[in-house]
């Protein structure tokens, strides 16, 4: 299905035509959003993306430029500062004439994407004098084969409810990832495994497209450890297996420096084998906010001493480090980002809430480039270094702050992201929340709609791509 087609598929399942026509759509507050936010400029495809390399792209106009096509012009604009290599000068904000002829009433474009970056199809009006008035830009990534075989996909998981200290039941907190736009999450209490494997089964009835991952937060060691994905219950299993556990432990004091205090060996140990037993379920074994701050009415404190979190993560026995965690207060992302370059450079990170209330969901989040949301391919791409850390908490006046941090090529396509893809996947994730959570308080057991709002989240991107 092409895109135009596409849009019009879903404008009929209740997403907003606000997209399909091209004009600034509302954020959550009821306010317009950006032109850079919005789909937009009534030309057909809005966005897309390609593989580097020649191309082929076909801009149909709108219909009130029907049959006036030789009024209009259309150029690039490169996003890289590269250019065609016949100016003398940088082109900074210049845009250089595109090849192209007229076809059945639209644009067929020959392209030829050098270079991994943002591109920009401006149209202008062509006026007399020579002078040109803007009409409407088209915006365009080209991507490595690699990542282009990719999908993206916004997880959390890291999430609190009533099972543990959360102040939400645990369907409140499955639910509300579907209203901030989530593609997978994982509930992860305390020492609490059956949380995420009770909403993993109670939302299996319905043919939706997020996925629900088994995960807990681990505390065996002072350092707070998620098993996310494993199998089973990382507390379970060292339970029944505390014999094989603890002579594990004993093993890995005997390989820390002498000067270590008996406190900070064990507890560095112990969080060294919570890693090993988690990657034996299977699971992910993650580093969780190493800068945590603890604020009783006695003054604030990093809940891990220094040489105990230098050791954990330069050791690195570890899956991944949670850089972003959006419950912790900023000087914690701020120690993390000192940090992680000097003592684990080159690990995978993840950003999550780390949310005891419903209000905090949203505000930090992992996009996973992988094959598919399932999550062996979640597992594999986050192990391979194709995830980022989002923190979506910070706020510029009224505008919504995205920092993304990770490998570079895949941070500066997340940006295309937020502004051509995420806001309509969001939009349309939120519809097939809303939808769930009417079939669950009315106990309806038809689905159809479900299964189409879920069927338009996953068509999306695949619309997007050239």
């Amino acid at each position: 299905m092409d895109r135009k087609t596409f849009i019009k598929s879903i404008a009929v399942i209740g997403a907003s035509p606000a997209f399909a026509a091209g004009v600034p759509s509302k954020d959550a507050n009821g306010k317009n959003k950006t032109k850079s936010e919005s789909f937009g400029g009534g030309f057909v495809p809005s966005a897309r993306i390609f593989k580097t390399g020649r191309a082929k792209l076909t801009l149909r106009p709108p219909e009130k430029y029907a049959g006036k096509l030789s009024s209009l012009s259309v150029s690039i604009l490169y996003g890289d500062a590269a250019w065609d290599g016949k100016s003398d000068s940088f082109p900074w904000a210049r845009d250089f004439p595109a090849k192209y002829r007229e076809e059945n009433g639209a644009f067929a474009i020959d392209a030829d994407f050098k270079k991994e970056c943002r591109y920009t199809f401006v149209v202008k009006d062509k006026k007399r004098g020579g002078n040109e008035s803007f009409v409407a830009s088209v915006p365009v990534y080209a991507l490595g084969e690699d990542i282009y075989a990719l999908r993206p996909f916004k997880g959390d998981s890291h999430i609190h409810s009533t099972n543990s200290d959360g102040k939400n039941s645990p369907e409140e907190v499955a639910l509300r990832c579907y209203e901030v736009g989530l593609d997978y999450q994982a509930i992860s209490d305390h020492s609490v495994y059956s949380t995420s494997e009770d909403m993993k089964r109670k939302f299996s009835r319905f043919p939706t497209s997020m996925s629900f991952f088994n995960a807990e937060e681990c505390h065996y060691s002072h350092a707070h450890i998620q098993n996310f994905g494993g199998s089973q219950s990382l507390t379970e299993y060292v339970k029944k297996n505390r014999g094989e556990f603890d002579a594990l432990v004993a093993e890995i004091e005997k390989t820390l420096p002498a000067d270590v205090s008996a406190v900070v060996r064990r507890n560095v140990a112990v969080a060294e084998a919570e890693f090993d037993f988690i990657r034996r379920l299977g699971g992910i074994a993650v580093f969780n906010h190493p800068f945590w701050e603890a604020a009783p009415k006695k003054g604030k404190y990093t809940h891990m001493e220094s040489r105990m979190l230098d050791l954990i993560a330069g050791r690195q026995k570890f899956d991944a480090y949670e850089l972003v965690n959006s419950t912790c207060a900023d000087i914690a992302l701020a120690r993390a980002l000192c940090h992680y370059p000097r003592h684990c450079a080159g690990k995978p990170v993840i950003g999550c809430t780390d949310a005891h209330s419903v209000d905090l969901q949203g505000t930090g989040y992992t996009i996973v480039f992988a094959k598919s949301c399932d999550f062996p391919d979640i597992k594999g791409a986050v192990l391979g270094g194709k995830s980022l850390a989002v923190d979506a908490y910070s706020s510029h006046g009224s505008k919504l702050q995205r920092l993304a941090f990770g490998d570079e090529r895949l941070v500066r396509f997340s940006y295309f992201l937020f502004d051509e893809y995420f806001p309509l996947h969001d939009e349309l994730v939120a519809r097939e929340g809303k939808l769930i959570k009417g079939a669950l308080e009315s106990g309806s057991k038809d689905y159809s709609e479900i299964a189409e709002a879920a069927k338009a989240v996953e068509g999306l991107y695949e619309s997007m791509l050239g």
